[in-house]
C-alpha cells in the first residue's frame, strides 16, 4: 500500500484538506536524535522517542502556495508509530506522541 494514502486521510481528519495521492511528495529518512532540530521536535519529546528514529516525510503544497508537511516517526527496528508532527510553512501546528516508551 502506498503510504502517502495515509497521510491524506489523516490531512483530511486533521485540517478538513481533500488531497489527491499526486499532489503528495514523500521521502524517507533515518536520523539520529543529534542530527533532528529542537525547533521541529522539542528535546522533551525526543527524550522519549527511540534513537535512531525513521521519518517518512510527506508534502503538500495548496493551490496558495502554503506548504503542508507531516513527519511521521517509526521505530526502526519494530516499524511502529511513535510520532507524528505537522508543519504549516515551516512552522509546527500539531504533534502527536503514541508511545512514551524507548526501545
Amino acid at each position: 500500500m502506498d503510504k502517502r494514502i495515509g497521510f491524506i486521510v489523516r490531512i483530511k481528519q486533521l485540517f478538513g484538506k481533500v488531497v489527491t495521492i499526486d499532489e503528495v511528495g514523500m521521502e524517507s529518512y533515518l536520523f539520529e536524535h543529534s542530527e533532528i532540530d529542537s525547533s521541529i521536535v522539542s528535546s522533551e519529546h525526543l527524550s522519549l522517542l527511540p534513537d535512531p528514529i525513521q521519518f517518512d516525510t510527506f508534502v503538500y503544497v495548496e493551490e496558495g502556495g502554503k506548504e503542508r508537511m507531516a513527519g511521521m516517526g517509526y521505530d526502526p527496528i519494530a516499524y511502529r508509530l511513535v510520532y507524528e508532527i505537522w508543519l504549516c510553512d515551516g512552522r509546527t501546528i500539531a504533534y502527536e506522541l503514541y508511545d512514551e516508551t524507548k526501545s
